[in-house]
């Protein structure tokens, strides 16, 4: 890319994994962060170059179109329009942007000024189903089409957008691996998210009361009456709230197993990654793409039903977890933020020269 930076473009930093994929590119590709809003994050940002394009809270209008498609979210996942048209005129030279609201971005300047672009997505909308995600599906396609290069986080990912004549590469997102791994565990069921309803709390909960160890589910909530129910209903589970990632890093050191359930979430979840990179055993369901991480360090599941007996199997045989543990350990070693970005940078070099 000649002696120009890529910039790294996302529209909210905020709490979430899209938020974290794009920090750790920014501090592995000493590259600009170009941020439309800031929503507060939880993450490092030491030694990153941050560039917060737009002040101001989200307008109502823009707030009522995104409660469409993510009510469960909050208000801080409020898809800013009015931002990314502006963006457009502002953004300028090699970019990478990150979802395709971001692209959106891509696509006027490409419009307008004849700027490549480059997109990673993370979920592509073109499974989802309903007559509400015309107009997403609609958009979507348009971004692709003009995009240079599209990069995706999962072969699922991958074989949909495939499915629709559109070629991605992958590149999983990233994790630190540890020098050294914690063998000796408690008996600690972790399970990190950013949780909202669309999440399922209600199935953690469940499976709480019947796995031979405390569950402890960390992360931020979206919605305060999401919270307030859970807690009512599910006393027994030690929930975090947000976290600092240094508590977060304590408990991925100490912890058994992770669990994550996804629904026809194709991108492979942060907390799967970092619970990896800390030697952790892995429970996911089919609904997740991280599945597609899961050899000899965990297992891959059906239901909760399932859950709780795998839990309670690595609960119980110390040998068979310090085994996953190790195995997790290595496949994460092969997944760091250093690999990504390389890859990352060759990949954006074929088009940026």
């Amino acid at each position: 890319m000649k002696d120009e930076k890529i910039n790294i473009v996302l529209r909210i930093l905020w709490k979430g994994g899209v938020t974290r994929v794009a920090v750790e590119e920014a501090r592995n590709m000493k590259s600009t962060l170009i941020v439309y809003r800031h929503a507060g994050t939880q993450y490092d940002l030491t030694n990153i170059d941050v560039k917060v394009l737009f002040d101001g809270k989200s307008k109502w209008i823009f707030k009522v179109l995104t409660s469409i498609y993510a009510g469960q979210r909050g208000d801080e996942a409020t898809v800013d329009l009015d931002r990314i048209i502006k963006a457009s005129d502002i953004i300028k030279g090699p970019a990478l942007f990150h979802d395709q609201f971001a692209g959106l971005t891509g696509y006027l300047r490409k419009i307008k000024h004849g700027e490549d672009y480059a997109i990673y997505i993370h979920e592509t909308s073109f499974d989802n189903k309903g007559i509400k995600w015309t107009l997403p599906k609609f958009m979507e396609k348009k971004i692709l089409e003009k995009s240079k290069l599209i990069i995706t986080n999962s072969k699922w990912n991958k074989e949909i957008l495939a499915s629709k004549g559109f070629n991605a590469e992958v590149v999983y997102p990233g994790c630190y691996p540890r020098e050294k791994i914690n063998l000796e565990r408690e008996k600690i069921v972790l399970a990190v998210s950013v949780w909202d309803s669309g999440r399922r709390p209600e199935i953690y909960g469940e499976i709480s009361k019947k796995i031979k160890g405390k569950l402890v589910m960390a992360g931020y909530w979206t919605r305060q009456d999401t919270l307030n129910e859970f807690m009512s209903k599910y006393k027994e589970v030690i929930i975090t709230g947000p976290i600092s990632e240094s508590k977060l890093q304590e408990l991925y050191d100490k912890a058994s197993v992770l669990i994550r359930f996804g629904f026809n979430e194709k991108g492979p979840g942060m907390g799967v990654l970092e619970a990896m990179g800390a030697g952790m055993p892995v429970i996911v369901n089919e609904g997740l793409g991280s599945k597609e991480l899961i050899k000899d360090n965990g297992y891959v599941i059906r239901d909760w039903d399932e859950a709780v007996d795998r839990i309670n199997e690595i609960l119980e045989d110390e040998n068979l977890r310090k085994k996953m543990s190790i195995n997790s350990w290595e496949i994460a070693k092969s997944l760091s933020w250093t690999n990504h970005a390389r890859k990352l940078y060759e990949l954006l070099s074929k088009i940026y020269g």
